[in-house]
């Protein structure tokens, strides 16, 4: 995949497959739990002049933003939090933060050289009770959070409807820490990635946490990592999502709590969970829960050093492990796959070390269409399958392609 520009979405067309766009859409209100952009101004509360250093806000249609006055006085939404944010201290080293007190809406934009965007400077805190809603047109060129080549900010809570190009794209920043980010974006026609944060304003971002996200209906990724190091996540939850519910690409030294992906490429090959374009060394996923996806999990081109627990992975279309060293897959259940339960794969291209150093052990893998795990070559090698519980997979429990792979301590039904 390569590295997106302002101008043109990312893509991995050579995977890409069409979603199922039948399925009828899933909302979850704790995810959504502001209806409407006309809130009164102040019915979420004043905060304490000690919450905050800035703060946005909205009467009788008026947009204003205040910092010991008024620094902003208009129609535009993104123009008043951006003065808001403008108004805090220069130069600071320590943080400040933007209280926003009512939902808006932002759009259409047309190019002008750039997205439109809130931009966050260093040492900034975001608090955004309310919600988003974008309304673009045309190309998709409206991100309501962008920060590139700063350290220490925070967005501690917003939700975000409509058709943002990423609802919030972090570039090249270190020291960030997302809360919970609600995203629900059925109206995304082309980009559509709920949260991005990546290397490309010419350097790695670096200790990265995401508490919680919730993203349904977006266009591509939820959630994608590119060129990150340190990362830690709580839970990702995505419904209906074009790409991956959580992918990481070339991001190394990464904790993950959860990922809950439910229709994630339906039909497709993109995963609920995925590792890919060398992700690793030490990555941990506590949980992994995927169903109906294009693929449960799916770990790719020369990943490596990571570390899957208690998967529960459910009518997905499949789940492969391809040109990959040093997974582990330990505990759960693989079940109803479209094609064998787990599949173990070195493609033939050259471009990354082939297969070796799986193992898949622990599991449940029952009612697979074909083989419940199918190991294939060339050149893989050195693998386990041990102490799973194989049952009614309808080409075979195992079928090995090298003869150093380890199976062993597993049983069987019937």
């Amino acid at each position: 995949m390569s590295q997106d520009s302002t101008r043109y979405p990312p893509r991995e067309a050579s995977e890409r497959s069409e979603s199922s766009t039948s399925t009828p859409r899933v909302t979850r209100r704790r995810a959504l739990s502001v209806a409407a952009a006309g809130l009164a101004a102040g019915a979420i509360g004043t905060a304490q002049a000690s919450s905050h250093d800035a703060e946005v806000w909205r009467t009788d249609g008026t947009w204003y933003a205040a910092n010991d006055g008024t620094v902003y006085e208009g129609s535009d939404y993104i123009d008043a939090i951006q003065a808001a944010v403008d108004s805090l201290t220069a130069g600071r080293t320590t943080k400040e933060k933007v209280l926003i007190k009512n939902s808006g809406s932002v759009g259409p934009h047309s190019w002008d050289g750039d997205v439109k965007a809130v931009d966050l400077p260093s040492y900034t805190v975001i608090d955004h009770s309310g919600t988003i809603f974008v309304e673009d047109s045309g190309d998709d060129l409206i991100v309501p959070f962008r920060a590139r080549s700063v350290e220490s900010i925070e967005i501690q809570n917003v939700t975000i409807e409509g058709n943002p190009r990423y609802g919030i794209w972090i570039q090249s920043c270190s020291d960030v820490q997302l809360g919970d980010i609600n995203m629900s974006l059925w109206d995304t026609e082309d980009v559509g990635i709920g949260i991005r944060i990546d290397d490309s304003d010419g350097g790695r971002s670096q200790n990265v946490s995401l508490d919680y996200a919730y993203v349904e209906g977006s266009q591509h990724h939820a959630v994608e990592t590119y060129g990150v190091d340190d990362v830690s996540i709580g839970t990702v939850e995505t419904v209906d999502t074009g790409g991956c519910g959580l992918l990481l690409n070339d991001t190394a030294y990464a904790t993950v709590d959860r990922v809950d992906a439910t229709r994630a490429d339906r039909g497709g090959g993109y995963a609920g969970f995925r590792c890919a374009n060398d992700a690793g060394p030490e990555i941990v996923v506590n949980r992994v829960d995927a169903v109906d996806c294009g693929r449960g999990i799916f770990t790719v081109s020369g990943s490596e050093g990571i570390e899957i627990y208690n998967v529960f992975l459910d009518g997905n279309g499949g789940n492969l492990v391809q040109d990959t060293r040093y997974l582990l897959i330990d505990g759960g259940t693989v079940t109803n796959t479209g094609s064998s339960g787990i599949r173990i794969d070195s493609r033939d291209s050259g471009d990354h070390p082939h297969t070796t150093n799986v193992t898949v052990r622990n599991l449940d893998i029952t009612d697979n269409a074909e083989y419940g795990v199918y190991e294939t070559g060339p050149d893989t090698g050195d693998n386990a399958i041990v102490d799973n519980h194989l049952c009614n997979n309808a080409g075979g429990a195992i079928e090995t392609y090298a003869n150093s792979t380890d199976v062993s301590g597993n049983s069987y039904c019937g």
